[in-house]
């Protein structure tokens, strides 16, 4: 949350200022104001503030001459100039001194909305560049110290505050580069911004940064100063139980997380990061999602290494005793371990059995309404035994599921080529290849996936990437031309008629609609 300061002569006006919106709900909160430019100044000797809402007339000190301190005293600061229709001359050269924005009188919810979320993104921007350049090195303590007040994480530097640094690795499936003619960049570019978007909902609790060297990469600071350890791992698990869904949902690509070592001020920071990136390259080298803790037994990893194992291995086998006999030794284990590794552990546990789920096309169970909802409650459940029961529920039917795929002798056909269409849509697919991969017969196939599905081959893909799609146009910010070749669309512009074609409306106005 960032704060702001309300510089006017007219207490009327800074009050009405203070009341004319719900600030925190914005990420802001109004934390001084000053009748002149002279006391503005003198606040902030005290108390930085990243953002100033000035008026152009005052007495003592006018908005001009305070915007040409700042600019000198404080450049990390950005001003707002509040101004009449007569005072255009005086906005030009207040602009020209370094403000970022005007606001005429009296101000318009709206455009006082707009001015505030577009400085927002500058200085999230500001913010995560500052961070890296920070905990390399790059920035002196005292310099260092005055930014972090600037971006409202003054208390977070204290030593009596505790955080945890995680680091994630993007790492995209073989299969999902095939045939884009692509590095990855639009990948990139969608990770980072649902990371953001995801970070934005814990205000004020998690911080994300990221290297310029490593674009496969993001960092976060957790705050770990709750009340209680277990409370601090909570919010740690449940951040990354959030993160891992819903890279794996909307990007379809694995992630690995490095958990660090928690510390305490902000001399430990170098160290907390060292040792998430030390858990990072703990993990194991195939495209897989995977969480490593700094510190880790390794005696305890290959117990856990073990058992997820062995589920796999009977769930993949429709082996109802043997699955059944695993989720009892979990839930024995469960009771001699700390809630905080009993939850992860479970959270590893649903992890694969959604790959699982993917990996035989499982699509009737539902997996994203029925699994991630019982992660979710890992935290939340006074009894582990209860979630273990859903999970058991879940398997139950996984197996059977399972059973009934297998007692048809081979593996259906239709039921295959879908598979591959959902696990390659960003690609140029056509029948003929189709055709050529599974050794059909073009007219075929075609006639024997109309019966089947009671659709096109044609009309079946472009379901898909139109689904695929419409849930890339829930990260906000991810342009259009990215989600059209993520979809496998060679243009925007064709992507962009064939949306319309689909769900009626473009897919601009059908991001407008989602809010």
């Amino acid at each position: 949350m960032y704060d702001i300061m309300v510089v006017d002569d007219s207490a009327e006006i800074r009050t009405g200022l203070k009341l004319k919106l719900n600030w925190p709900e914005y990420g802001f909160r109004v934390l001084s104001e000053a009748p002149n430019g002279a006391q503005a100044l003198d606040l902030l000797k005290s108390r930085r503030v990243p953002i100033l809402i000035t008026d152009i007339r005052m007495p003592v000190m006018d908005g001009l001459e305070l915007l040409q301190q700042c600019a000198v005293r404080y450049p990390a600061t950005k001003a707002v100039v509040l101004s009449g229709y007569d005072d255009f001359p005086l906005v030009q050269t207040a602009m020209r001194k370094g403000a970022k924005d005007y606001l005429l009188k009296p101000v318009i919810k709206a455009e006082l909305v707009a001015a505030l979320l577009k400085l927002k993104k500058e200085l999230d921007d500001e913010k995560e560049w500052s961070l890296a350049k920070i905990l390399h090195g790059e920035v002196p303590t005292a310099e260092a110290e005055a930014l972090m007040f600037t971006y409202g994480m003054a208390e977070w530097m204290l030593e009596g505050h505790c955080v945890r640094f995680v680091t994630s690795e993007m790492r995209i499936p073989a299969e999902r580069l095939t045939g884009t003619g692509t590095n990855g960049s639009s990948f990139k570019e969608a990770y980072h911004l649902l990371l953001r978007e995801i970070v934005s909902q814990w205000e004020d609790r998690i911080v994300a940064f990221r290297d310029a060297n490593r674009p496969d990469r993001m960092h976060f600071i957790v705050r770990h100063d709750s009340l209680s350890e277990a409370g601090a791992d909570g919010l740690l698990d449940r951040f990354i139980a959030d993160v891992n869904e819903k890279v794996i949902r909307f990007l379809q690509i694995e992630l690995v997380v490095g958990v660090g070592d928690p510390v305490c001020g902000f001399r430990g920071w170098k160290a907390g990061l060292e040792s998430s990136l030390t858990a990072l390259s703990r993990s194991k080298p195939d495209r897989i999602s995977q969480t490593v803790f700094n510190g880790d037994k390794d005696k305890e990893n290959g117990l856990a290494h073990e058992l997820l194992k062995r589920f796999a291995l009977s769930v993949e086998n429709a082996d109802e005793g043997q699955a059944l006999q695993v989720l009892g030794e979990i839930s024995q284990s469960g009771k001699q371990a700390s809630v905080q590794s009993y939850s992860f552990f479970l959270v590893q546990l649903c992890l694969k059995l959604d790959e699982l789920s993917r990996k035989h096309d499982l699509k009737e169970l539902d997996l994203h309404q029925m699994l991630w909802p019982y992660i979710n409650s890992a935290w939340d459940c006074e009894s582990l035994d209860k979630i273990v029961g859903n999970l058991r529920e879940l398997v139950l039917q996984a197996i059977a599921t399972l059973k009934r795929n297998k007692s048809k002798g081979k593996e259906d056909t239709i039921g295959a080529i879908r598979k591959y269409m959902l696990s390659h849509y960003g690609e140029e697919l056509t029948l003929t290849a189709i055709a050529e991969r599974f050794h059909y017969n073009v007219a075929y196939l075609s006639d024997l996936f109309r019966k089947q599905t009671g659709s096109t081959f044609s009309d079946c893909l472009l379901g898909i990437r139109m689904d695929h799609a419409s849930q890339l146009l829930r990260i906000n910010d991810l342009k259009i031309a990215s989600i059209a070749e993520l979809t496998g669309f060679a243009s925007s512009a064709y992507f962009s008629n064939v949306f319309k074609g689909y769900y009626g409306v473009g897919p601009n106005e059908y991001r407008k609609k989602l809010g």
